[in-house]
């Protein structure tokens, strides 16, 4: 299930790059998120007992801080005349 949820990641993050070097900047977010999602359900494996992870629970394993004040440095630069997306 890794591998499986790891391959929609990368297939999620390359077209939010797609979309960014296109200009589709909402699009392109939209594909970093569920990038980003697939990646950290991976990451945590499944849950024990047959339980079910909750949206938020994956989530809060990763993420600290809030959307206007993150605690983590940035993620986009340009180079080249191309955005790139880390």
């Amino acid at each position: 299930m890794i591998k499986y949820r790891l391959g929609y990641a990368k297939n999620y993050l390359e077209d939010a790059v797609a979309l960014f070097n296109k200009g589709s900047f909402n699009s392109s977010a939209s594909r970093a998120y569920y990038a980003s999602y697939q990646a950290m359900r991976a990451a945590l494996g499944d849950p024990e007992d047959g339980k079910i992870w909750r949206h938020l629970a994956i989530i809060k394993h990763f993420v600290s801080g809030y959307w206007f004040a993150p605690d983590h440095p940035k993620t986009v630069w340009e180079q080249g005349g191309r955005w790139h997306i880390i």
